[in-house]
């Protein structure tokens, strides 16, 4: 019976998909043993390679937030550096218009004084020219009247007299 069992079971079996099962069993084997573990390699190699473009991409964007935080330091200080220069220009240009502003009213009051001088120095000659020319007229009106030539002492001391008398009216 036994032997009856397995003969059945061997008559019955599909001898071609035993061999189907055989050949994917060897196929896998085959391509675990070849093609997979190449690719696996690859596959890691690759792994490895991205790997280390992720590191070095990290390190690069690292010393570019470095390099960014350094510029942005350096553009401060550049910026501290401007406006110091900037209101030390600005203190310059004060001082040098109040120097300018005081240079000329320095200036202008020699000039006032100047004028005020030459004014005072013009009235004065005038006003002697003014006594002279009245003192002519008395003395040449007084001789007429008189009718008579008046004498040089005579003459001299009514100018005198009348260039007082100008001067005491023209203080008042």
């Amino acid at each position: 019976m036994i032997k009856t069992f397995w003969g059945t079971i061997v008559k019955n079996l599909n001898w071609t998909l035993i061999l189907n099962i055989v050949n994917f069993l060897l196929l896998v084997w085959l391509l675990k043993r070849i093609l997979y573990r190449r690719t696996l390699d690859w596959i890691e190699r690759r792994r490895a390679l991205e790997e280390e473009r992720l590191r070095r991409a990290k390190q690069a964007e690292e010393e570019a937030q470095a390099l960014l935080v350094r510029r942005r330091e350096e553009l401060a200080e550049a910026n501290r550096t401007a406006r110091e220069i900037l209101s030390r220009a600005e203190a310059e240009a004060q001082r040098m218009l109040k120097e300018a502003r005081e240079e000329a009213r320095r200036q202008a009051q020699v000039i006032v004084e100047e004028a005020r001088a030459e004014a005072q120095r013009e009235r004065e000659e005038i006003l002697a020219e003014l006594r002279r020319q009245y003192a002519e007229l008395v003395i040449l009106a007084a001789s007429r009247v008189l009718s008579r030539e008046v004498r040089r002492e005579d003459h001299e001391k009514l100018l005198r007299q009348m260039v007082q008398g100008i001067e005491e009216r023209l203080l008042q």
